[in-house]
């Protein structure tokens, strides 16, 4: 039988719905520690919400340290109480944080990548690897950050048309959705490429996030260093539970 989610408009986004269905049950000792949750199948066929839909929601459980994911067993519960967590975001300055961005994919070519994404990769030396050039506009048009993602070999060989529709749209249709990541901030100078993308001068600082973007299985999808203008930009930190 299938419970019921609020469709109505402006209820809240259905993965979220979820979650907090998950959340009551996991206080209320439904759910107990070292338990193994349903299956996204069985979520889709209980609640009526897509396999996507499912496991949105389920990540969530895991970056709250309520449940992990363990190859051969399913999604386990670890914790029934929502653990004090650190969010971290990068946001747009100048009241432009509510305002629509727009991505244009400029490049994805097949290039020797540095040494630091070759390690990440396990690649051999001098063994070329895909990347997409990406751009960010604020509302004027101006790029406010260039992003080069570095993507998994288990792709096949990939065009601009392939990632046309969004890149973990893509990443969704070829199994490989990320399910973990992690992220590095550095500050740093522009290179030659980044003046000519972005239009900045060498003496322009940089707030570079590096992230490692991970699937359900533990390997690595992607590897994207995302530099941005930094006085466009603020690092924000938030603690919760």
């Amino acid at each position: 039988m299938k419970q019921e989610l609020d469709y109505t408009r402006g209820a809240k986004p259905l993965y979220a719905q979820l979650y907090d269905i998950l959340l009551h049950k996991l206080k209320t000792g439904e759910y107990k520690k070292n338990d193994v949750l349903p299956t996204e199948a069985e979520f889709e066929e209980r609640f009526g919400v897509s396999r996507i839909t499912a496991r949105r929601a389920l990540a969530e459980l895991v970056a709250k340290g309520l449940v992990k994911r363990q190859a051969g067993i399913g999604t386990m519960v670890i914790s029934t109480s929502e653990k004090q967590g650190v969010k971290t975001r990068i946001s747009l300055m100048d009241g432009q944080q509510q305002l629509p961005i727009t991505r244009k994919n400029l490049t994805l070519e097949l290039v020797i990548p540095p040494a630091c994404v070759a390690q990440a990769f396990s690649l051999q030396k001098d063994e070329p690897l895909q990347c997409l050039t990406r751009i960010i506009f604020r509302q004027n048009e101006i790029p406010a950050q260039v992003n080069y993602i570095w993507l998994t070999p288990r792709l096949g060989s990939l065009s601009l048309a392939a990632v046309a529709n969004g890149l973990y749209h893509f990443f969704e249709e070829r199994h490989e959705n990320i399910d973990a990541y992690q992220d590095t901030i550095t500050a740093e100078l522009p290179s030659e490429e980044d003046c000519r993308i972005l239009d900045i001068q060498s003496t322009a600082p940089l707030l570079v996030k590096t992230r490692k973007g991970f699937n359900d299985r533990g390997e690595l999808v992607e590897y994207t260093v995302a530099k941005h203008i930094a006085h466009y930009y603020q690092y924000i930190v938030e603690n919760s539970r």
